[in-house]
């Protein structure tokens, strides 16, 4: 009899629970209940042939020393990149937030670029920042335009005024279930590169070519 493939594992680290819904906060009290906009987002790319192998905040990533980073962040993906492998997952999947750090953006994608050649046999990496942040994701998934061109709370009353409270993940998580991921403005250069980076991982991954 055939053994079935093994579903590809997939470690996720965000901000906080808007990001990994019931996947937040220490892993003993970790469970699937209550997906978050990365587990959402990558089940409309890939909705088969994956699990979550294993979460945890950026808060939370261990102290990682890497020879020439200078930004914490770039350290920070490092040390999620290592976090996913001991978990035994093939993909590491996260978003940061950019906040007021304009060096965030690079840093990020230093660490992205250093994961390949700091370990053997490291993760495929699904991330990046989400500028200004994960509100300004959503307010793209809903189809403003301009939305890095926000500050932080600006982007927070912009949802505010659409009746999303900054907490209201679950509200989130419906924005991003029901947006067609397509149709996202090209302007939101940091959600259509993460959405883009899925697209190459996942559906190869787990063996199927869902859009």
């Amino acid at each position: 009899m055939t053994k079935p493939p093994e579903k590809t594992r997939i470690f996720l680290v965000g901000e906080g629970e808007n990001e990994l819904g019931s996947r937040a906060g220490a892993p003993a009290y970790q469970s699937d209940k209550r997906p978050g906009v990365l587990w959402t987002l990558l089940s409309r790319v890939q909705p088969a042939g994956w699990v979550v192998g294993g979460a945890r905040e950026w808060k939370s990533i261990r102290k990682y020393k890497a020879r020439g980073a200078t930004h914490e962040d770039t350290r920070n993906v490092l040390g999620a990149a290592l976090d996913a492998k001991e978990a035994g997952c093939d993909v590491l999947a996260f978003s940061r937030d950019i906040d007021r750090d304009p060096a965030r953006r690079e840093a990020i994608e230093e660490g992205i670029r250093r994961v390949a050649s700091t370990m053997p046999a490291p993760p495929e990496v699904i991330g990046g920042v989400a500028v200004p942040a994960l509100s300004g994701w959503i307010l793209a998934l809903l189809g403003e335009k301009a939305t890095e061109e926000l500050s932080p709370l600006r982007a927070q009353a912009m949802l505010a005024a659409k009746g999303m409270m900054p907490d209201d993940g679950a509200a989130m998580v419906r924005v991003a279930e029901d947006a067609d991921l397509d149709a996202v403005p090209q302007d939101a250069a940091s959600l259509t590169e993460w959405i883009a980076r899925a697209r190459a991982v996942l559906p190869r991954r787990a063996g199927r070519g869902v859009r």
